[in-house]
């Protein structure tokens, strides 16, 4: 055993400077079988020409397990093993190169409490929202088992616990029948399913999410190992497993389970950035396709996709919009796939957008939203707006100020058109309930009937009520020069 080394418990941390090609050792006493893990971990910055070993060693000096850290990596890492014999064990952490400052967790794996459970056939039984606080051992895999109701959502939370590169876990979710599920965002970013690759501006990223629609009832299964199948002594974690309601046509995650549309009528649904929503509807050659697609609860960084089939399964439309019109080429079933777009974040993978949706066959196209303001001579009390269309019915807005997006508008209006049908309607004329008293641009924005009150109730809601008519990259809206005479 090397001269001056420092006992230590399990659990313990220990932080140190050394100089170059200095050693530092430390003992800790193991049982046969427990399994021990050393994370070392240095601050970043100026780590060129530094290099640093650490390793474990048994009873007799045989080392155990150990690496290098080499110039320009400072990050945690971590070595580790399962003990063989009884005894003091030695951690020895040497500079190779420089002058280093360290801090080391020398830990040993507690007891798992839902052992054993390696394989799906001894998994472990978990009820939804319970707090399972296991660990995986070398190449070790763990198990559990929750219930499910066709139609429900499966969302899990996994959280590692002194994370270190190569103590990495991962997460993987089985139906019933044992196969693998489990929804990915298709660009496939960090953070879900696995805690790897990853950092943030806090360094290692240590936790994971995952969520899929369960398509049946039964008992769906979750497997928990390191990724690629071990971890460097062991990784303690945490898991909890939820199920959530989604809509009455989950799950219709398949073009085979698509929920039937009758042409006219509208259904109210749920998406969820797992979700996969297919519908499908009846249509003959020559039909006119109209979508009309209304969010009716919104959520931050979620953009679905809508892609349209014809009845042979062709792509004939695909983007983040619906499409405005569709000529029916042929007679038969059509299908439209609602689902996050391409570019998924873990952020809003499990983000809720509530929409409405109608098919519409043959029915006249309304004009879309538009308004035309020219420059004009005013007393200041009131303008005239030439022209303005709403699609289905609402108002047109006066503002004094230039508008961006749809947030923050409440403030600046200076005056509100009387209700204004569906359609289009000429020298529409607004008395401005705050005059103005020199020459000043104005704006002129779009607004809808959202309630049916026939009443301008965007101020009084705080914009909840009445919002502004959008056209497909702002808002619709004119702008003029309003002269004083």
């Amino acid at each position: 055993m090397p001269e001056n080394t420092d006992a230590v418990d399990a659990g313990t941390t220990v932080d140190g400077t050394l100089t170059n090609e200095e050693e530092a050792w430390y003992t800790i006493d193991l049982d046969a079988e427990d399994t021990i893990s050393v994370v070392f971990d240095s601050a970043f910055g100026d780590w060129t020409d530094q290099r640093v070993e650490i390793s474990i060693s048994d009873p007799d000096g045989a080392v155990l397990d150990s690496t290098e850290v080499p110039e320009g990596e400072p990050l945690r890492t971590a070595i580790g093993a399962t003990t063989i014999t009884a005894g003091t064990h030695v951690v020895g952490i040497a500079s190779l190169e420089g002058e280093i400052s360290y801090s080391v967790l020398i830990d040993v794996a507690d007891q798992d409490p839902y052992e054993p459970n390696n394989t799906r056939e001894s998994a472990t039984e978990i009820a939804t929202g319970e707090s399972v606080d296991s660990v995986v051992v070398g190449d070790e895999a763990d198990w559990f088992a929750v219930d499910a109701v066709a139609g429900e959502g499966i969302e899990l939370d996994l959280t590692a616990h002194d994370l270190a590169l190569n103590r990495d876990i991962e997460m993987t979710l089985f139906d019933p029948d044992g196969n693998e599920i489990g929804e990915i965002p298709r660009d496939r970013p960090y953070g879900v399913y696995s805690t790897q690759a990853a950092l943030d501006f806090n360094g290692l990223v240590d936790s994971a999410i995952g969520a899929d629609v369960a398509e049946e009832n039964g008992s769906y299964h979750i497997r928990v190992r390191g990724v690629d199948g071990s971890v460097r002594g062991f990784t303690a974690y945490t898991l909890i497993v939820e199920t959530v309601e989604l809509d009455q046509y989950d799950p219709n995650e398949r073009r085979e389970t698509a929920t039937p549309l009758t042409p006219g009528e509208t259904i109210e649904a749920i998406a969820v950035g797992y979700d996969h929503d297919w519908y499908r509807f009846d249509a003959e050659e020559g039909d006119v396709i109209m979508i009309n697609y209304e969010v009716t609860q919104f959520t931050d960084l979620y953009d679905p996709e809508f892609t349209l089939y014809d009845p042979q399964g062709n792509v004939i439309h695909s983007d983040i919009a619906p499409p405005r019109t569709v000529t029916a080429a042929t007679t038969g079933t059509y299908h439209l796939h609602i689902a996050q777009e391409d570019e998924t974040t873990p952020a809003a993978f499990r983000n809720r957008l509530g929409y409405a949706l109608t098919v519409r066959l043959n029915e006249e196209v309304p004009p879309p939203a538009g308004v035309a303001f020219t420059d004009q001579d005013s007393d200041g009390t009131r303008v005239v707006i030439d022209e303005v269309t709403v699609p289905e019915s609402g108002f047109v807005a006066i503002y004094d100020k230039r508008l961006i997006t749809g947030e923050d508008l409440v403030e600046g209006i200076r005056g509100v058109s009387p209700f204004l049908e569906t359609g289009s309607h000429d020298q529409v004329a607004v008395t401005l309930a705050d005059p103005i008293t020199e020459t000043q641009r104005l704006w002129a924005l779009t607004h809808r009937d959202t309630n049916d009150t026939r009443e301008f109730d965007f101020s009084a809601t705080a914009g909840d009520e009445d919002e502004p008519y959008e056209g497909e990259t702002t808002l619709v809206m004119d702008d003029a020069c309003i002269t004083i005479t």
